[in-house]
């Protein structure tokens, strides 16, 4: 493992230049997608568990929705075609002659989290399932790797612990003023109480900031239930009225307290003449948009234009194995515990290469605003080794957590 700590770390000045932070919300389709494939990896590792005693071999981080085709109008909305979700991957359907029930557990995954996320039961009256497996066997894996004869061969210790690609993940710290404020604005808008308030309100909300020198731009989408509008003079008041609720919730939040800005927050910009944006079930997925795994937030839950990430997709990924997504949750607790402990504001990056042990990355680096001294190295490299030390705790760790909890609260995957 070769590791370089070097300076040129930039930073970002709160009172000049730009900074741009995005946040997609729980019911959009990219965050309906990912949530359906983790949930299911999760699920499917816990069955393997169970039954077996070890997590089967598996890759489903291909999940594909397809939007509903609809007509909408205020007051009704009737669906012509039903939502679509696919499982693309591969996945080890049996162990020996134990079959693994895939498509029941797809279908169980799919409804659980579309009920949950959208709050919309009348979704999985509109939602067709569909499963393509292509686990086949390849000259990189034995042939036991997808076919097990027995619970043996799904074993850490048949396979071993083994970067499955080569790939780079990253991570920064501390966390930016502006990615706190937009992860706290869409669980806001999102959570129960907000519903309470606006009822006619969906979950599909994208919360857009952009800081230019002392000015903060918010724009926010939010949808609205057709069934729930009778009518554009309600829905131009919802709007209203939602907007000053915003407004101070902005205002009072900690991030703007501490911070001079001037805000202004925008919602639903698209909005001209009789437009409105209405959306069965509250989400687009019920008026024809697409969701894809990977294209929604990143695990630290925001988007953002400023700062280092890697372009990992982790939801369905193997947990035990899979760098992609292993690396970039350890990086994400390295260069939390950089900051934490020695204070260092820092971007980590680990990079993977097939078949080399998980707890030895090729390349390691972390970049500091300053040159590091030797009590600084020394603690990097402490910290380094530790978090790597800990991959196994970190698998399990994803395992008992609820990906949609993670969704509202990524510095959970720091917890434990």
């Amino acid at each position: 493992m070769y590791m370089a700590i070097s300076g040129g770390l930039g930073s970002v000045d709160t009172k000049k230049g730009f900074d741009v932070v995005e946040r997609k919300g729980i019911g959009h389709p990219d965050s309906l997608a990912d949530l359906i494939a983790e949930e299911f990896s999760r699920r499917y590792s816990l069955l393997g568990l169970k039954r077996f005693g070890a997590v089967p071999n598996h890759w489903v981080d291909k999940v594909a929705l397809v939007g509903a085709e609809s007509v909408v109008g205020f007051g009704r909305y009737s669906i012509e075609k039903s939502v679509s979700a696919y499982l693309f991957g591969k996945v080890t359907r049996s162990v020996g002659d134990e079959r693994i029930p895939i498509d029941d557990l797809f279908r169980e995954v799919a409804e659980d989290v579309l009920r949950t996320a959208t709050r919309s039961p009348h979704i999985l009256d509109h939602l067709r399932i569909r499963v393509e497996n292509t686990a086949g066997i390849g000259a990189d894996h034995p042939f036991s790797f997808y076919r097990p004869d027995s619970a043996a061969d799904c074993s850490e210790k048949e396979h071993g612990r083994q970067a499955n690609d080569t790939a780079f993940c990253s991570a920064y710290a501390p966390v930016d003023p502006l990615d706190a404020l937009a992860i706290d604005l869409e669980n806001h808008i999102t959570d129960l109480a907000f519903t309470e308030v606006f009822p006619m309100v969906g979950t599909d909300v994208k919360v857009m900031i952009v800081r230019a020198g002392m000015v903060l731009d918010l724009t926010v989408c939010i949808p609205v239930h057709p069934d729930l509008t009778d009518s554009h003079r309600t829905y131009k008041d919802v709007m209203i009225r939602a907007r000053e609720h915003l407004e101070v919730f902005v205002e009072n939040h900690p991030v703007i307290q501490r911070h001079p800005w001037q805000t202004r927050v925008s919602l639903n910009t698209k909005d001209h003449g009789q437009g409105a944006y209405l959306a069965p079930f509250g989400t687009s997925l019920g008026k024809g948009d697409c969701g894809l795994v990977g294209r929604g937030n990143k695990a630290n839950g925001v988007i953002s234009a400023n700062r280092g990430a890697g372009v990992e997709a982790l939801a369905g990924k193997n947990p035990v194995h899979h760098t992609g997504k292993l690396y970039t949750l350890a990086a994400i607790r390295i260069a939390n515990q950089i900051f934490a402990d020695l204070g260092l504001p820092n971007e980590t990056v680990l990079v993977s290469r097939n078949g080399d042990p998980l707890s030895k990355p090729s390349f390691v680096g972390v970049r500091l605003a300053r040159q590091a001294g030797d009590q600084d190295r020394r603690g990097i490299t402490d910290i380094v080794g530790s978090c790597l030390a800990e991959l196994g705790r970190l698998s399990k760790r994803l395992l008992m957590t609820d990906p949609i909890e993670r969704f509202r609260n990524p510095a959970l995957i720091l917890e434990g």
